[in-house]
């Protein structure tokens, strides 16, 4: 699946780049996972095909009715906008969160290194460290930017 860690305070949302199908057991590193919609940024994990149908829905401006995703296709979602840092699942039911939450299947990992003090950029590396839904190279995305920052450890 993957890691993506939102942080209210800091205003950001940070991601790891692998992307999984366990139906040909292969991995990409080349599709994205967090994109810019007019409120700022959607994060999806899960379904690529159901992140992919909320996105267009978020960029057409929600209108009409929002997809339907199915039973068998779970999906997450995370956005980040001026209005602060909201989560859902795939009822598309968005909730907020004042401090940090993370989607994916290395919620666990980044959560717990995150209750240590680290940074989300941390989190999500440590992440990238032990899920074997996740890789490299962290990506950091902000309101100011239109574009991700690539995090790498010191």
């Amino acid at each position: 699946m993957t890691t993506i860690i939102g942080d209210a305070k800091r205003k950001l949302l940070v991601s790891d780049s692998q992307t999984s199908d366990d139906d040909s057991d292969t991995k990409a590193f080349n599709l994205p996972k967090v994109f810019k919609v007019p409120q700022g940024w959607l994060a999806g994990a899960g379904d690529m095909m159901s992140v992919q149908k909320v996105v267009e829905w978020f960029k057409d401006g929600k209108k009409g009715k929002p997809p339907v995703i199915k039973i068998e296709n779970d999906a997450d979602f995370m956005l980040l906008s001026n209005d602060g840092l909201f989560v859902s699942g795939k009822d598309l039911e968005f909730w907020e969160h004042t401090d940090v939450d993370a989607i994916g299947s290395g919620t666990a990992a980044a959560l717990a290194v995150m209750s240590l003090g680290h940074t989300a950029e941390e989190a999500c590396w440590a992440a990238c460290q032990s899920d074997l839904y996740s890789g490299e190279p962290v990506k950091v995305y902000s309101l100011a930017k239109d574009h991700p920052t690539v995090w790498t450890k010191t």
